[in-house]
Order: C-alpha cells, then structure tokens, then sequence
C-alpha cells in the first residue's frame, strides 16, 4: 500500500503491506530535492519505485538498519545505480549482511525480509551534512530505539527528519533491545533543537511538535519515577505493569502473544529500571517541565497529514 503527501518541497511517501484492505504499519520515506530518505520495507519497494519514476533520485540515506528502513534499498540500487546510499557507520553491517537482523516472525510478515546492498557509504564521508541544492541536513546520532540511528535536521527550515527518535502515542508495549536511557536522551536533543515541523518514520507529520516532544519526554520520565516507587514498596515486575501499563488487558496481550513476547508491557517496566539504575538514589529523574495546557497537540498535528486543510503553499496529498 502507498499514500503520498505534499509539504512544501517535501514529498512523504508511507508504504505499508496491506492485509484485507488495511494497513499493517505505516512506514514514511521522505524526498526533497533528489535526496531520498530511508528506503521503507521490501514488501512496498515496488510501489516505492514506481513513485519515484516521477522524480529523480541522485542520494539515499537511511536513518537505521533495521528492514523497515533498509528493505527497498537492493531494489533502489539497481535502478538508481549512481545515487550513493549513506548511513550510520554501526548500521552498515546489517545493511550488508541483513541475515544479521535475525527477524523474528512477525517483523517478517509486516514488512519482508531486506536483501543486501553493498557499498553504501558511512556519513563520515560527508561531515555528518546532507546537502541538496537548496538545503544542508545535519546528521545527529539519536540511539535508544536502535544503538545506530540518526535523525537528519536542517537548521534553515528548522526541518526535523527524526527517523524513530520519536515515536508518536503512548507507549505500553517495547521490544528488549530499546533503551530507554538513550530514547530519553535523544528526545531531550531532539527538543533542544527547536523543530517547527517533524517529519517521523512513523505517524503524522507535526507542524510545531515541540510540545508533542516534551509531553513524550515527561511520559516517559513520570513511567520511570512510577517504577521506582512501586518497586519500592515490595510491587513486582508482573503487578508493576499491570497496574501501570493495564498489561493484563485484551490488546496489550494480543500484542504479547502476537510478537512472541518481543514486544511487551514487561519489556517497557525492565527498561525503567534499567533507567532508574543508571540514576542516583536520591537525585530526580531528569526531565522537561510539563508543557503549557493547552489542546491536544497530538490530535490537532495528526490531522496535518490527513484531514486538515493547511496554509503551507503546495501542501498537497495524492
């Protein structure tokens, strides 16, 4: 499945296997100005390219090595023979070697297994800056969600690429590998930045996302310090997550049962206290301060890419 939207100069292309009509999970690739970034999953490169018959392709970059980025890069490599492919030093061994991934079943069904590329390019080649002819994107190691992953921001437009730094809703389910110490700590880089608009890998893209970017921080810090004083009081691990995380409920077992406990309300309590071990007993877990009340911002930026009607010039959807 493909749906494809118009911000600007940008081109967001979602690709997804569709099951009875429906999308699986929705994948972003982004395109400006001949610069494409990541290459979505293999299951949808035929599609992918099909879309960028209608432009040119002279880059590719990927934000990670993990098959929903990397899938459509073989495919893109035979018929972009010239574009260079860049990524993360620490992801090129997956990229090369996919087999590394060790894809568990239901990662295999929801986006296919990558085939390998070779001679694709570490980003210290370039000074950690992607340039386009209008545009300079600086690559920023953003680790947490996987150790070798980066986020592309163009100070300018004030342009975020954050790959899946930041993940939009709420979490109650995480896989084993995601730390929780580094997604906080790139989120927290991430705001820093002052992005005025977010273009994710996943979700909606956000005009103004940075109070998006805190609440998630504070989120995630406040799920931390609950922890904590659950632990603290005797709670175990199975209560901590069922009064936290409602695990015992029907969608979060579904979830469990359907990834073979790979993701998991469990998982996301043990990274907590991977996090809060990393901390000093007595000082404060770090964190922004709450954003103003005001309307939900997730709602209101999740119908940017869908139903609102914008007021940027060309913001257009196919």
């Amino acid at each position: 499945m493909i749906h494809v939207e118009q911000h600007g100069p940008v081109l967001c292309i979602r690709l997804a296997r569709g099951l009875l009509g429906r999308p699986l999970a929705w994948t972003a690739v982004y395109w400006v100005e001949g610069l494409l970034i990541d290459a979505g999953p293999s299951c949808a490169a035929p599609q992918l390219l099909r879309m960028l018959e209608r432009v040119y392709v002279d880059r590719i970059v990927v934000t990670q090595g993990h098959e929903d980025h990397i899938g459509g890069l073989a495919l893109l490599r035979e018929h972009f023979a010239d574009a260079p492919i860049y990524a993360p030093r620490g992801a090129l061994s997956t990229i090369q070697e996919p087999e590394r991934l060790h894809l568990p079943a239901y990662r295999r069904v929801m986006w296919g297994r990558p085939r390998a590329t070779a001679c694709v390019r570490s980003f210290d080649e370039l000074d950690d800056v992607v340039r386009t002819p209008s545009y300079a994107l600086r690559v920023i190691e953003t680790p947490g969600h996987s150790p070798h992953q980066v986020a592309l921001f163009e100070p300018e437009q004030r342009w975020l690429f954050s790959g899946d730094a930041f993940i939009g809703g709420e979490e109650r389910a995480w896989t084993r590998e995601a730390d929780l110490f580094g997604v906080l700590s790139s989120l927290r880089m991430l705001a820093s930045l002052r992005p005025e608009r977010l273009f994710p890998a996943g979700g909606p893209v956000r005009r103004k996302p940075l109070p998006a970017i805190q609440a998630k921080i504070n989120r995630l810090s406040e799920l931390a310090q609950d922890v904590a004083a659950l632990e603290a009081k005797g709670i175990g691990v199975d209560d901590i997550a069922a009064q936290l995380l409602h695990a015992e409920s029907l969608p979060s077992t579904a979830i469990e049962v359907s990834t073979a406990g790979r993701l998991s309300a469990l998982n996301l309590i043990e990274a907590c206290r991977s996090y809060n071990a990393l901390m000093t007993p007595d000082a404060p877990l770090p964190g922004l301060a709450a954003p103003p009340v005001v309307a939900d911002e997730g709602e209101e930026d999740s119908m940017d890419s869908s139903t609102r009607q914008s007021t940027d010039r060309d913001d257009v959807q196919y």
